[in-house]
């Protein structure tokens, strides 16, 4: 399953949106997921190059032991500040691409997944499970795990290890779905 949540935010509005970086330490189930994320980098062994480009805060990418990191994000903070898929044009290959609650904010998920796929040996890639309702203006997308296998699929990649979080209390916002892929 993908759904289309909404139409794309203009410019105005996307800077309007993200102009301060997320902060991933602010609800518990964000916590767990980045601890996941953080957890699944090791899978894919050494890493000399690392990039995340939606890095919010910076909490995954700084927490894997890399040579080289490349970090940015559509908010103001870093050196590579802007659309994805401009600042994706930055840099070199890179081992690993961290693409974390990233895909459901984009217009246009498989141009900016090709041009990745171009940039990265492997990526992990985390997102809402199932989300059909649009609670989230950022969100234009929902997909179930089937959806974004063959999404990633579709671009090149072939997915390698898969985990959902599900929290059962009901305050929590998502469940989660955690890809990489090579």
């Amino acid at each position: 399953m993908r759904v289309r949540l909404r139409p794309a935010h203009s410019p105005e509005q996307l800077a309007h949106i993200y102009d301060t970086p997320h902060n991933h330490s602010q609800w518990a189930d964000h916590r767990i997921r980045v601890q996941m994320t953080i957890a699944f980098a090791s899978y894919f062994g050494e890493i000399n190059r690392v990039a995340d480009l939606s890095a919010g805060d910076a909490t995954i990418i700084n927490a894997i032991n890399a040579k080289e990191k490349y970090i940015g994000d559509f908010a103001p903070r870093y050196e590579l500040t802007g659309p994805i898929d401009d600042t994706i044009e930055l840099i070199p290959e890179v081992d690993l691409f961290i693409c974390s609650e990233t895909i459901e904010h984009l217009d246009d998920p498989e141009a900016t997944l090709v041009k990745i796929r171009a940039k990265t040996k492997a990526i992990i890639v985390t997102t809402p499970d199932g989300e059909t309702n649009n609670h989230n203006a950022e969100h234009y997308w929902g997909w179930d795990t089937q959806g974004v296998s063959e999404l990633l699929t579709s671009v090149g990649f072939t997915p390698t290890i898969f985990s959902r979080v599900d929290f059962l209390n009901p305050t929590s916002t998502y469940n989660y779905q955690i890809w990489g892929a090579k």
